[in-house]
Protein backbone atom coordinates (compact mmCIF):
# COMPACT_ATOMS: atom_id res chain seq x y z
CA UNK A 1 0.00 0.00 0.00
CA UNK A 2 1.20 3.31 -0.73
CA UNK A 3 1.32 4.72 2.99
CA UNK A 4 3.32 1.52 4.43
CA UNK A 5 6.27 2.72 1.17
CA UNK A 6 5.51 -0.09 -0.70
CA UNK A 7 3.95 2.11 -3.47
CA UNK A 8 0.70 1.91 -5.37
CA UNK A 9 -1.93 -0.90 -4.49
CA UNK A 10 -3.28 -3.03 -7.73
CA UNK A 11 -6.70 -2.67 -5.46
CA UNK A 12 -6.45 1.36 -4.88
CA UNK A 13 -9.24 3.59 -6.45
CA UNK A 14 -11.94 0.28 -6.78
CA UNK A 15 -15.18 0.70 -5.62
CA UNK A 16 -15.66 -2.41 -3.42
CA UNK A 17 -19.25 -3.29 -0.65
CA UNK A 18 -18.31 -4.04 2.84
CA UNK A 19 -20.39 -7.59 3.36
CA UNK A 20 -19.05 -8.17 7.05
CA UNK A 21 -16.71 -6.48 9.92
CA UNK A 22 -14.22 -9.74 11.38
CA UNK A 23 -14.63 -10.81 14.66
CA UNK A 24 -10.88 -10.46 14.73
CA UNK A 25 -8.74 -7.51 14.41
CA UNK A 26 -5.52 -7.38 12.90
CA UNK A 27 -2.37 -8.77 14.20
CA UNK A 28 -0.05 -5.69 13.36
CA UNK A 29 -0.18 -2.25 15.49
CA UNK A 30 -0.91 0.57 12.87
CA UNK A 31 -1.72 4.22 12.83
CA UNK A 32 -1.15 4.85 16.28
CA UNK A 33 -0.49 1.89 17.70
CA UNK A 34 -3.85 0.79 17.92
CA UNK A 35 -4.97 -3.16 16.08
CA UNK A 36 -6.94 -2.26 12.76
CA UNK A 37 -10.94 -3.91 11.99
CA UNK A 38 -10.81 -5.68 8.85
CA UNK A 39 -13.47 -5.38 6.71
CA UNK A 40 -14.64 -8.64 4.34
CA UNK A 41 -15.25 -6.96 0.84
CA UNK A 42 -16.98 -7.58 -2.35
CA UNK A 43 -16.12 -5.95 -5.76
CA UNK A 44 -18.28 -4.37 -7.80
CA UNK A 45 -18.95 -3.23 -11.50
CA UNK A 46 -16.87 -6.83 -12.85
CA UNK A 47 -13.54 -5.73 -10.74
CA UNK A 48 -11.31 -8.12 -9.65
CA UNK A 49 -9.61 -7.81 -6.16
CA UNK A 50 -5.96 -8.93 -6.04
CA UNK A 51 -4.42 -10.30 -2.85
CA UNK A 52 -1.01 -11.74 -2.21
CA UNK A 53 -3.04 -15.06 -2.29
CA UNK A 54 -4.70 -14.85 -5.24
CA UNK A 55 -7.62 -12.68 -7.29
CA UNK A 56 -11.43 -13.13 -7.08
CA UNK A 57 -13.86 -10.79 -5.93
CA UNK A 58 -13.84 -10.87 -2.81
CA UNK A 59 -11.51 -10.00 -0.23
CA UNK A 60 -10.31 -8.49 2.87
CA UNK A 61 -8.82 -5.20 3.76
CA UNK A 62 -8.03 -3.01 7.02
CA UNK A 63 -10.34 -0.09 8.00
CA UNK A 64 -7.50 2.38 7.62
CA UNK A 65 -7.43 1.51 3.11
CA UNK A 66 -10.94 2.03 3.00
CA UNK A 67 -13.06 5.11 2.15
CA UNK A 68 -16.53 5.90 2.86
CA UNK A 69 -18.16 7.31 -0.48
CA UNK A 70 -21.41 9.49 0.02
CA UNK A 71 -24.66 8.19 -1.36
CA UNK A 72 -25.86 8.91 -4.85
CA UNK A 73 -27.99 10.99 -5.24
CA UNK A 74 -30.73 10.40 -8.25
CA UNK A 75 -33.48 12.61 -9.59
CA UNK A 76 -36.87 10.95 -8.84
CA UNK A 77 -38.22 9.36 -11.56
CA UNK A 78 -41.91 10.82 -11.51
CA UNK A 79 -42.31 14.40 -11.91
CA UNK A 80 -44.90 15.44 -8.95
CA UNK A 81 -47.51 18.31 -9.48
CA UNK A 82 -49.46 19.60 -7.00
CA UNK A 83 -53.82 19.09 -8.00
CA UNK A 84 -56.62 21.39 -6.97
CA UNK A 85 -59.06 18.94 -5.92
CA UNK A 86 -62.61 19.74 -6.59
CA UNK A 87 -65.37 18.27 -5.10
Amino acid sequence: MAFNGEGKGPNQGKTVITMFLHDRKAGDLVEGGVHENVWHCKATGGDILQTYYGAGTEADFLECWLQLLPPETQEPKVETTEKELTE
